[in-house]
């Protein structure tokens, strides 16, 4: 294998080949272990972190100890979810149904813990064998995956199974086969669902929980709706997978998870130890990223690591980003806030002082964002964490005047691109950074205006007759005390579309309205569009 032949996703490897390149870390470890463990968990984490990987090291460990543990991993991906868009919300509901009773039936044979002519899942069907459940369900999960084809055609969609049903079915495989428990692990779980999906998924995550029956599931930070009927801190552990750059052992786990994949490397890798620990500090701690840009600095050396950082954190990364605007049209506008706001504000800011090789410049790579910012403001800044652009890196600090806020930390390689000699300034970098230093933005920063509220009336005629029955709904249904709806309604604004067409001031004309409550007034309403829009 060449350095162009890497590997950059989950995916393409089989289970034995992510045996031979997992390089275990202590932060790794806890999150396999806790894959493996009886926990419901969410693991969370942008493009590319390695949460795939993760997945399957667990599951591939779980099948080494099987005969031993008893304990059945079960690997489920929901990346056909896309293919479901509906307004049928049965057919997704019954699809995930059928996808997980699918998995689980071809593990359970894989391992020898139920027969061909077995029964014990065929309450879940009319027919009196699991072979007959498990074909009905697979046709039924093939034609709602195939339904975008001919979507006016009628449809099955009803799978015959809920939580209960699978649940119990679960139960008794246990009892009887011996088998301790079952740990799902689901791929893919949440970004390319629209919000009414994710809301459905996790309210399914929480109704699968039993003695015998632990689901973990894998999704990325900003583009994930849990819904009203799942609260993560009651009903799953959230792991987030930010492998930390300041840890002494960072440089040297990036270089053997290069090396395992092609130890023809090691000597190139040696030779230019500098270059590569560049693009590995560039990388933020992203596997995938580090991966690519080795491949596209082959044959690695010096010159080609600077053109590289160049490239991909000047251009490619940046690209991907924006081309998230036509993914979720109705985000366009956040979306280029958020690049603007980073390009031309956060890293001129950072890069005030110039960096220098005698221990002057500016050494931050950290910003701070008020909790009360406009609710626009968030979602650009959650975005820009899924393309993988920002890392949060603690919510609820408190920064100076004692006011709390989230702290985000940018990537490293946007902060030291623009530089003439991006290795010598990653390279500097590195010996410098301190998490206490950060660039503080308050709850109303200048910056702010342009996004502070959406503009309706700038969206255009197709997206805003998409929009009507939300900017119709009632004050009623926004998340706000019986106070702040009172209070609004006495000044006409009863529908969401009248409080993003007002300003925060408006707001303040009521008793008791101030600058904070009239934020959460604003923010409250954005919310509810952007979550609309994500769809």
């Amino acid at each position: 294998m060449s350095a162009n032949e890497l590997n950059f996703r989950t995916e393409d490897l089989t289970l034995q080949e992510v045996g031979e390149y997992f390089v275990e870390t202590q932060f790794d470890r806890h999150v396999i272990d806790t894959l493996k463990s009886k926990k419901t968990v969410v693991l969370q984490g942008a493009r590319g972190v390695g949460k795939s990987f993760l997945l399957r090291v667990a599951q591939k460990e779980l099948d080494e100890e099987f005969e031993k543990k008893r304990i059945l991993a079960v690997y489920v991906t929901f990346n056909k979810a896309g293919l479901l868009q509906t307004a049928d919300a049965d057919r997704f509901k019954h699809w995930m149904l059928a996808k997980i009773c699918n998995r689980i039936i071809r593990e359970s044979r894989k391992k020898g813990v139920i027969q061909y002519k077995s029964s014990i899942f065929s309450t879940l069907s009319s027919e009196g064998t699991d072979e007959a459940t498990e074909l009905r369900l697979q046709a039924l999960e093939r034609n709602l995956e195939d339904s975008w084809k001919n979507p006016e055609s009628p449809a099955v969609t009803d799978s015959g199974i809920d939580p209960e049903v699978i649940k119990d079915a679960v139960e008794d495989l246990c009892e009887q086969s011996g088998v301790r428990r079952i740990v799902l692990l689901v791929d893919e779980a949440a970004h390319v669902f629209i919000p009414e999906q994710q809301r459905q998924f996790f309210t399914l995550m929480r109704d699968l929980r039993s003695p015998y029956l632990s689901v973990k599931a894998a999704v990325y930070p900003g583009v994930t709706y849990f819904g009203d009927s799942f609260q993560l801190s009651h009903d799953a552990e959230m792991i987030s997978v930010n492998r930390d750059v300041l840890d002494s052992n960072y440089l040297g786990s990036m270089r053997e998870m290069v090396i395992k994949q092609d130890a023809d490397l090691e000597n190139q890798i040696n030779r230019y130890g500098e270059a590569f620990d560049a693009l590995a500090f560039a990388a933020s701690g992203n596997p995938r990223v580090l991966l690519k840009t080795v491949s596209s600095a082959a044959p690695l050396n010096t010159s080609n690591a600077r053109r590289t950082m160049r490239e991909y954190y000047r251009e490619v990364i940046w690209s991907e980003h924006s081309s998230l605007g036509d993914r979720y049209i109705g985000h366009r506008e956040v979306i280029d806030w958020g690049r603007q706001f980073i390009q031309s504000h956060v890293i001129q800011t950072l890069r005030r002082k110039p960096l220098t090789q005698d221990g002057e410049g500016d050494k931050r790579i950290f910003i701070w964002i008020h909790r009360d910012a406009p609710a626009a403001v968030k979602e650009a800044l959650r975005l820009l964490c899924y393309s993988g652009i920002l890392h949060e890196a603690g919510s609820g600090l408190v920064a100076t005047r004692g006011i709390t806020g989230t702290r985000y930390m940018l990537n490293i390689g946007t902060r030291t691109s623009p530089d003439a000699d991006p290795v010598s300034s990653a390279t500097w970098l590195r010996k410098s950074i301190s998490i206490k230093r950060m660039v503080e933005f308050g709850a109303n920063h200048e910056l702010y205006e342009s996004i502070a509220r959406l503009d309706v009336e700038k969206m255009d005629e197709g997206l805003k007759e998409f929009l009507k029955s939300q900017l119709d709904r009632s004050v009623e249904d926004l998340d706000l005390t019986f106070f702040a709806r009172s209070r609004l309604k006495e000044l006409g604004f009863d529908t969401v579309g009248k409080i993003l067409a007002a300003s925060e001031r408006d707001f303040q004309q009521a008793r008791g309205i101030g600058p904070v409550r009239s934020r959460q007034m604003m923010n409250a309403a954005t919310t509810a569009v952007l979550e609309y829009l994500s769809g």
